[in-house]
């Protein structure tokens, strides 16, 4: 599962400062809105920031791949997935090549729901740049949520033999062995991601879970507790993949 928002754009800014139009580079507030457009952690502001660039620039620009990308990653981690996915088609419109956009728009379309059209962009990630961790990771998710669970653990196996203490890929092989009713290996994979991550959410939701399959209530009941002060909307977004909470729990 995605951990945190995905700010990957930096590989394709080339200093986007010397991409500015000659008239604009000595204009204080289009340089204020670059850096917001590619720095700022607030969505909204993002978003404003990003779509001031594309409006000064054109749309049709064909350096602005940058622009349109982080303005997707704001739109993504607000929510709205649709214009997510809509800026992203810019973006591999614009840099066919560039995998961090497939799996921009796969993120996207998994936040749909949509976790079939998710798998087809980490596939091209994947292609694009075989090395690609957080590619493997978004996929290991998505695949487990349709009833690959199998396939997704290989997916995990890869990620976290480019990085063995990728807390994402941990979450993931755990939620994969939680869906095939491994629960034991599902608790060690969550707990591996949680020591890494103590406050990893959907970590200490599953391993809530899975502790209850083992018939540990109150390790459930603990863990299931601090994944809802983390996180109060947790036990709608599981059900979203599958994963419930025991009744009483």
């Amino acid at each position: 599962m995605a951990i945190g928002p995905r700010r990957a754009g930096a590989a394709l800014l080339a200093a986007a400062a010397l991409m500015m139009p000659a008239t604009a580079r000595s204009a204080g507030a289009f340089s204020a809105a670059v850096d917001s457009c590619v720095n700022e952690m607030n969505p909204g502001r993002q978003i404003a920031a990003c779509s001031r660039v594309i409006e000064i620039w054109g749309p049709e620009n064909s350096r602005l791949a940058w622009a349109f990308h982080h303005r997707a990653d704001g739109y993504s981690e607000a929510g709205d997935y649709r214009r997510a996915i809509r800026d992203y088609d810019v973006v591999i419109r614009l840099r066919p090549e560039y995998a961090v956009a497939f799996v921009g728009r796969g993120m996207a379309y998994a936040g749909q729901g949509d976790h079939r059209r998710a798998v087809q962009d980490f596939d091209v990630a994947i292609m694009l740049d075989p090395a690609f961790g957080a590619a493997y990771d978004d996929r290991c998710f998505s695949l487990a949520v349709i009833g690959e669970a199998r396939r997704a653990i290989g997916d995990c196996d890869r990620a976290l033999s480019l990085n063995r203490d990728d807390p994402a890929a941990l979450d993931g092989r755990g939620y994969a062995y939680l869906r095939l009713g491994l629960a034991e290996r599902a608790v060690l994979d969550y707990s591996a991601a949680l020591k890494v991550y103590p406050e990893l959410d959907t970590s200490l939701f599953g391993r809530g879970v899975a502790h209850a399959t083992q018939g540990n209530r109150p390790q459930a009941a603990q863990d299931l507790a601090a994944a809802r002060r983390i996180n109060s909307q947790i036990d709608r977004e599981m059900a979203k993949v599958h994963i419930l909470a025991p009744p009483g729990l």
